[in-house]
């Protein structure tokens, strides 16, 4: 009756209502600018530039989840297999090491602007720039989990 819980499936979710969201937003300012008075408060582009933000960063990490980024598979298919993996464990652990630092980075920045809001809307700017935290928080939890599976894979040469 009930299906496992899947983290992917809900930032699948929360994509499709962003979306969702976004073509709604997008709707209803270009209604407005052809037949009423003025544009509502709420849908203008920084409420866009919000949401925009965050689908970038939660479409990242369902790529990560899938491990559907851009890699140099062509690069790395000219290594032997027990090489390749060698290989991809260097390359996930840069990436981890990359996204932990940027992820580090990203929330310093946030904090530091929580008190700057936006023009329109009041909202604090910390809601836009910690969807870049968020992001590579998910991605490094992702990638964190193909070095460890790669890792297993070196360690039992059976599979």
């Amino acid at each position: 009756m009930f299906t496992k819980f899947k983290f992917k499936n809900f930032l699948e979710l929360v994509a499709f209502i962003i979306i969702f969201a976004l073509i709604t937003i997008m709707f209803v300012q270009v209604f407005a600018r052809k037949f009423l008075p003025q544009i509502p408060i709420w849908s203008g582009e920084e409420m866009s530039t919000l949401l925009l933000m965050w689908l970038a960063s939660l479409g990242a990490s369902i790529a990560a989840g899938r491990y559907s980024h851009i890699s140099m598979d062509y690069l790395v298919e000219k290594f032997s297999e027990k090489n390749r993996s060698k290989i991809m464990i260097l390359v996930n652990f840069m990436i981890c090491l990359f996204l932990l630092v940027i992820g580090i980075v990203s929330l310093q920045l946030a904090w530091e602007n929580r008190f700057t809001e936006t023009s329109r809307l009041d909202l604090s700017m910390f809601w836009m720039q910690i969807s870049i935290t968020v992001g590579m928080i998910i991605m490094l939890y992702y990638y964190t989990k193909h070095l460890l599976v790669t890792i297993i894979k070196v360690k039992k040469p059976n599979h």
